[in-house]
Formats: structure tokens, sequence, C-alpha cells
């Protein structure tokens, strides 16, 4: 008899065990470790792959309760390419808020779906020549656009006369820059002067150009 109450209070003792156990990992899943996946990435409009470049994924660790957006987001995992352009990342199963590919001369790019083939742009710059015989305002600037085929990046260029600028642009494809003189550094002030011009570098490319305003 003895016997059997004590079989029958270490199998009381396990299945509670067990129970508890269970509980546990309710209330603390194991973290998620992601999907395995294999990306490549190559440069724009060549198709080439590109070595060297940091692709990371990110998740979300807290969101918004109105609005639902991510208000934490932590790195997941990451990982640099090799001379085939590849390299093997962790995707999160849950919570996946973005990706971010990075390379040294190109465009950073942000990704918001999954994928296994991306593309990312070379860079290139212009030395922008400002010329001029007009007394503009000391407190106008210039906003410029430079619209890319796939992005745009806008500067901030204070006027005077006979000065210079660099801008970064997107080598290997069409560049249009728009620009406009503001009387002030307000988008709502009055406009003094706008154009465009349209300039074609390749990557890696430096380019003069005279804008006479």
């Amino acid at each position: 008899m003895k016997k059997y109450i004590f079989y029958l209070t270490i199998s009381a003792f396990i299945a509670f065990n067990i129970k508890c156990s269970k509980d546990l990992a309710d209330l603390f899943p194991p973290p998620d470790k992601g999907e395995m996946v294999l990306i490549k990435v190559k440069e724009y409009k060549t198709n080439l792959p590109l070595s060297g470049v940091m692709f990371s994924t990110y998740s979300c660790k807290q969101y918004d309760i109105e609005f639902g957006n991510c208000i934490d987001q932590v790195l997941f995992s990451s990982c640099i390419t090799d001379n085939n352009g590849i390299c093997n990342c962790s995707f999160p199963n849950i919570n996946f808020e973005k990706i971010t590919i990075e390379k040294s001369m190109y465009w950073p790019r942000i990704y918001s779906e999954n994928s296994y083939e991306y593309m990312i742009e070379p860079k290139a710059w212009v030395n922008i020549n400002f010329m001029t015989d007009v007394e503009y305002p000391t407190t106008s600037y210039f906003f410029i656009t430079v619209n890319g085929e796939k992005g745009f990046e806008r500067s901030f260029v204070q006027a005077a006369n006979n000065s210079n600028s660099i801008l970064t642009l997107f080598g290997n494809e069409e560049n249009m820059v728009d620009w406009v003189l503001y009387k002030a550094f307000n988008s709502t002030s009055e406009i003094l002067k706008s154009g465009n011009f349209i300039l074609k570098p390749n990557k890696f490319e430096n380019l003069s150009y005279t804008l006479n305003y």
C-alpha cells in the first residue's frame, strides 16, 4: 500500500511539473530563430553580383497601440555577401519589420518585403558651379531634388554668387535635377527662379556642371 501511494505521489508530481512547464512555455515562448534564406544582391542596371554588401533584417519589438506602427525595432540577423553577391540571412517568422542593404559607394536601401534577390544603385557625383550676375537676397536658398529611376535625393544650398556645391547622383542612370531658388529657407516663400537639367553619369563618375541663374 505504501509503495502504491509512493508511485501515485511521484506520478502526480511529474504531471504537475509537466503542466507547469507547459504554462511557463506559453508565458515565455522560445525566441524566434527565423527562417534562413539564401539571398543575392546585384548592381542595378548591370546585374553584376556585389560582394561586401551588409544585408540586415529587423523585427519589431513593440508596436504603437493606437496606430499599430513599430516604435521599437531591433536587429534580427545580418550577413555580408561573398564574391558571388550571395549570403545567408535569417528572416523573422513573426513581427518582421524591414531589410536594410548597405555598401560603400552605393545608395543604401530599405525593403519592407522579403525576396531572394535585391538591387542597389551605385553613386556618382556632380560639382555644380552656381553662376549669376543678379544680386539675390542673402537669405535665398536653392531647394534641389535629384530624381533617379528608383529614388530621389533632396539638397539645400544657400545661394551665393559664383559658389559651388557637390551633389550625389545615381550612377548608370538618368538623373533629372530640379531646382528652385526661394527668397528664404522656406518652400512657402517667394520663388525667385527655377529650372531643371538632366545628367547621365556612369557609376562612381565625377561630373561638373555650371548652373546659370
